[in-house]
């Protein structure tokens, strides 16, 4: 196995085990919203921060999930044409697409974010849409966080695609 293969290897394992770890939010988000509808109308006592926990929750959830997202190849994908492709042509189409899009844009977004999640540090940023008015700095942290963890998937989604060309069209 070459250095590659074990960068891929890495990164595989990464974005699986992050994907594991980040389902469970989801037991959790059920949770919150569980019991905010049985306060809300069983008691006719709403709380006060299931919302609040609602968006951070999901918002966490959809973002620290899409590396792994990526790995499984569940992104959408529009494949009127790319099923037809042979792999070496979907491996040239996928590393075209990773250069030309990919990579721009969440590198961008990730350069973007930085700045706007240490402002939020800074500034003991707190949500005004609540009662409660909860932080938001370990919530915005998330977003770089997921992007990251995007991009590095997509690392090594362009190499295995680049193996795949390299090996004359084998994965």
């Amino acid at each position: 196995m070459g250095a590659i293969e074990k960068i891929i290897g890495v990164i595989d394992r990464v974005s699986e085990w992050t994907g594991r770890m980040v389902s469970w939010l989801v037991v959790v988000f059920t949770f919150v919203l569980g019991y905010e509808v049985v306060m809300r109308y069983a008691f006719n006592a709403p709380t006060k921060w299931a919302f609040d926990m609602s968006y951070m929750l999901g918002g966490s959830y959809f973002l620290l999930g899409t590396g792994y997202t990526l790995l499984k190849k569940k992104h959408v994908r529009i494949d009127i044409f790319y099923a037809l492709f042979s792999t070496r042509k979907k491996a040239l189409v996928d590393m075209i697409f990773d250069i030309v899009f990919f990579f721009p844009l969440w590198g961008v977004l990730l350069y973007s974010l930085i700045p706007y999640v240490y402002i939020s540090w800074i500034m003991d940023e707190r949500s005004m849409q609540g009662y409660w008015m909860p932080i938001l700095y370990p919530f915005k942290t998330v977003m770089p966080v997921g992007v990251f963890l995007l991009l590095i998937q997509g690392v090594a989604e362009f190499l295995k695609s680049a193996l795949v060309l390299a090996r004359g069209g084998k994965s």
